[in-house]
């Protein structure tokens, strides 16, 4: 089996009533899957059931589909055995249980079945998220990231009998073009989670710069109209030099007290107490901030270690899958220790030389559990990281005001402790007030110097972003033309495979057989033949099977295609199909799969017909028996 490209294959599923009796139980296999059997004998019920299994919001059931408890179905993903079981009822929402292993492990393990939601929050992962991941596919993201789920991609895998035949997308009442579009190149393989995070990255960082550019010009207007340099030495030395003349003041003021009789008073002792507060305030403001910044520095370097780690974790069992894959595929023939030719007969799935079972599927369920949980980690942990940088950042652009203001009520308490109170005389007064102008002007340079300091912060973020941005739209520009590329290539052999199909239908429509161009409109949900679709109910209903099977049968082409290799038809002769037409498509289907597995291009089909062709009919194609109204697929 190929590994490289997004795979479902149903191996069983199991329906329950409320008896916990079984009221369904069939295996399915690669290739065409034919549920057969009268009108009205619940082949379509089953259709749904898969739908609904597999992540599908549905709650139209028949009567005979309420009696039922659950389904339960036995799934390949991407080659790794999962078990999935839904409750079944009213709610579309109903979640999803999961087991990481195949059935008969799920039956006896009662605690490692976990629950997940239909829908996501901050908190916890949708059933999508898990399927998602499990299939490799990408995040989607954006403002449709809570739109994409499994349901969504199930609407271009369900071909059913309700949905127009004028439409390829089964149907919904609300369904936004963009959804559709967005559907369609995650399917086709052309959606680039990393070309929308570009996307993003380049709005949010072009807002960005255009924000601290209205920044900087403001406070460089700021630092022009206030008369002072916009250069940090210059500020440095202004400082320096008011720092100085503070110190000669307040010399000054020392020697005239020292000449005077000194004399303590109440008012001398209330002003000292006062500083003392001020003082102690922001000694304890410094200390809790340095805790601060400490601690989410120690945090930050664990966090990143932490993160390190896990990444280093997922890529060596990335590492471990590939060499397994690698290392599965080399057949022995010879014994490593006598050297002897080992026997061919073998059973499948068991080793060559030891002859025991190999559990494979288990192990990579195993593998893909564990990829999961540790890129949840990740995740999480980034989240928490970058809280922590912001935090830190807050907390290092206080400090140096704080420590700015403890310098000066510690110089102003040594003052007044060193002089309680003295008798002023009019020099002293005099260099008071001075002294005050320059304490004034040297807060006002140290807000400057915050100021110039910030532009520079400024201009070095604008140069950084400058150069992101340029890179980041040169990144974008080469994925762009690579999904242009990929688009076409998937199109034209798309196109390629629905003329074939149009070509070989009975001869009921002139157009199929001379049609050349097949156009294809995932945003409006439309197609045509030759810029027409104005056919007869029949030959609509032909055509739409036609583009979706090429869909699929193009999947199995390319390898960068994200079509899971899983397609279910509930509606081969609907609108009036005769019985000659639907089994020549259902021959056809089946001889172009058979030519694809003899290929080893692996894939499931499943369809339902009450006009099965006499070529498939009681053979290894079909699942389960004939139906009728007196065999019904649900046995309740």
């Amino acid at each position: 089996m190929t590994e490289n490209r997004p795979q479902i294959t149903i191996k069983q599923i199991i329906i329950r009533d409320y008896n916990n009796q079984v009221a369904y139980k069939e295996s399915f296999h690669f290739g065409v899957n034919v549920i057969r059997g009268k009108n009205s004998s619940g082949k379509s019920t089953i259709a749904n059931f898969i739908f609904y299994i597999l992540g599908g919001a549905f709650n139209n059931w028949t009567s005979e589909a309420r009696k039922c408890k659950d389904v339960t179905v036995e799934v390949l993903i991407n080659g790794a055995e999962f078990t999935l079981r839904r409750d079944i009822g009213d709610s579309v929402l109903i979640p999803l249980q999961i087991f990481w292993g195949n059935y008969e492990k799920a039956k006896s393990d009662g605690l490692n079945w976990k629950i997940f939601p239909y829908k996501s929050s901050e908190s916890v992962l949708s059933f999508s998220n898990i399927l998602f991941n499990a299939l490799d596919f990408p995040e989607v993201k954006g403002d449709l990231d809570s739109n994409i789920t499994m349901h969504q991609i199930l609407r271009l895998l369900y071909i059913d009998q309700e949905t127009h035949p004028q439409s390829l997308f089964r149907f919904e009442n609300f369904d936004p073009p963009l959804t559709r579009k967005t559907i369609s190149e995650i399917l086709l393989g052309i959606y680039d989670d990393s070309l929308y995070s570009d996307r993003i990255n380049l709005r949010d960082k072009s807002k960005n710069l255009e924000l601290k550019e209205r920044e900087y010009k403001n406070l460089i207007n700021v630092i022009s109209h206030s008369g002072v340099s916009a250069n940090r030495n210059t500020i440095e030395k202004e400082i320096k030099q008011a720092n100085d003349n503070l110190n000669k003041i307040s010399s000054e003021i020392q020697s005239l007290r020292d000449s005077e009789k000194v004399r303590t008073t109440k008012k001398t002792e209330t002003n000292t107490e006062k500083i003392k507060k001020e003082l102690i305030s922001y000694k304890n403001q410094a200390s809790k901030i340095t805790t601060k910044i400490n601690q989410y520095d120690l945090e930050i370097a664990d966090s990143k270690q932490f993160i390190s780690t896990l990444n280093k974790r997922i890529s060596e069992l990335y590492n471990s899958i590939l060499t397994r894959k690698t290392v599965g595929d080399l057949t022995l023939t010879h014994c490593p220790q006598c050297l002897e030719k080992l026997s061919t007969e073998t059973e499948d799935n068991h080793c060559k030389l030891c002859k025991q079972p190999l559990e494979e599927e288990a192990e990579k369920a195993n593998a893909k559990r564990l990829l999961q949980e540790m890129q949840i980690q990740v995740k999480e942990s980034s989240k928490l990281l970058e809280e922590k940088e912001k935090k830190y950042a807050e907390f290092q652009g206080q400090l140096p005001l704080i420590i700015e203001r403890l310098r000066y009520f510690q110089n102003e308490l040594d003052s007044s402790i060193s002089n309680p109170q003295s008798t002023r005389n009019e020099r002293i007064d005099n260099l008071l007030i001075s002294k005050g102008f320059i304490e004034s002007e040297i807060e006002n340079l140290t807000k400057h110097l915050q100021i110039v300091e910030l532009i520079e912060q400024l201009k070095s973020e604008i140069s950084d972003l400058t150069k992101e941005i340029k890179e980041l739209k040169l990144s974008i520009s080469e994925k762009e033309n690579d999904q242009k590329y990929k688009y076409s290539l998937v199109l034209n052999k798309i196109r390629e495979i629905t003329i074939s199909i149009l070509r070989k239908d009975l001869p009921r429509q002139d157009e199929f057989r001379t049609g050349k161009i097949v156009e294809i409109d995932f945003l409006r949900d439309s197609f045509t033949l030759d810029g027409s679709n104005n056919f007869s109910a029949s030959s609509k209903t032909f055509f739409k099977n036609a583009v979706i099977f090429s869909i699929f049968f193009a999947s199995l082409e390319f390898d960068f295609m994200r079509y899971p290799r899983f397609i279910i038809c509930d509606n081969m002769e609907d609108k009036g199909m005769e019985k000659e037409r639907t089994q020549n498509f259902q021959e056809l289907i089946t001889k172009i799969s058979d030519s694809y597995l003899e290929k080893e291009k692996t894939h499931q089909i499943i369809f339902t017909t009450s006009m099965v062709s006499d070529e498939l009919n009681n053979s290894e194609y079909c699942v389960g028996d004939d139906y009728d109204t007196d065999n019904k697929t649900l046995k309740v």
